[in-house]
């Protein structure tokens, strides 16, 4: 009995390996799918991610209140009033105490010269200063040849601190008035004459980012010296070398 062939026509569309069952090639397809689709939602993820650390960069910093035991209590900057916001302004304020051991320093380093220290001394003193006036009154120092001609002088000078005052404050600026008495005698004794005079010394003290080069957060952006007359009745050797600072 002779059996009849069967023609059967191929769809569109429808490619398989040859021998491959359609099982299989099925499993294939729906991996293949599965795979495209894990690769957008981990793009999609990624973004989202690198979305939250731009808005995190960007957030303004909070606020970390310390107590005297050294305490840290954290404060959203959502939650902190003004009344916080100007109490945590005054706490970051520079003391006064801390004002007037600034403004010793630098005098005693400015005005106190030594031929023996100079050296070291007047560029500590520079480094006390704003970059503006640094930069200022660092080419008059080389122009006079200051460094050179004071340590070939062979001279010292004693100060004597009258006064300290803070006469006025903004949130960024401090106004700062010190009367000091100088004697400027030679290093070896009896080997010159010895000269005395009284300066008031006003100085604008910029408040500063706290850093290694300025632990005090605090900066000389301007300063002015005057003579002042000589006082007969006590002799710049009889005070006794303290500054006062008062608030205006």
């Amino acid at each position: 009995m002779e059996r009849k062939a069967a023609v059967r026509t191929a769809r569109r569309g429808d490619v398989r390996p040859a021998g491959s069952p359609p099982a299989i090639w099925a499993a294939f397809a729906a991996q293949a799918a599965w795979k495209s689709w894990t690769i957008v939602g981990l793009l999609g993820v990624a973004g989202l991610l690198g979305l939250a650390v731009v808005r995190l960069s960007s957030r303004p910093p909070e606020y970390v209140l310390v107590d005297a035991a050294g305490n840290a209590t954290p404060i959203r900057r959502s939650v902190a009033t003004d009344a916080l916001l100007a109490f945590l302004a005054e706490r970051t304020r520079p003391p006064e105490a801390v004002i007037v051991r600034f403004t010793r320093d630098f005098l005693r380093l400015s005005l106190g010269m030594n031929s023996s220290t100079i050296e070291s001394a007047w560029p500590a003193a520079l480094s006390m200063m704003s970059q503006e006036l640094r930069g200022r009154v660092g080419a008059e120092a080389a122009e006079k040849r200051l460094v050179e001609t004071y340590r070939l002088a062979q001279r010292k000078t004693e100060l004597v601190f009258e006064e300290i005052v803070l006469e006025d404050r903004t949130p960024a600026l401090l106004a700062v008035r010190a009367v000091v008495a100088r004697r400027v005698t030679p290093i070896v004794e009896g080997a010159g004459s010895s000269t005395s005079d009284r300066v008031q010394v006003e100085l604008v003290e910029r408040i500063v980012p706290t850093t290694m080069e300025k632990p005090d957060g605090l900066e000389v952006a301007e300063w002015r010296l005057t003579t002042l007359p000589a006082v007969t009745s006590t002799s710049p050797g009889s005070g006794d070398g303290k500054g006062n600072a008062r608030a205006p």
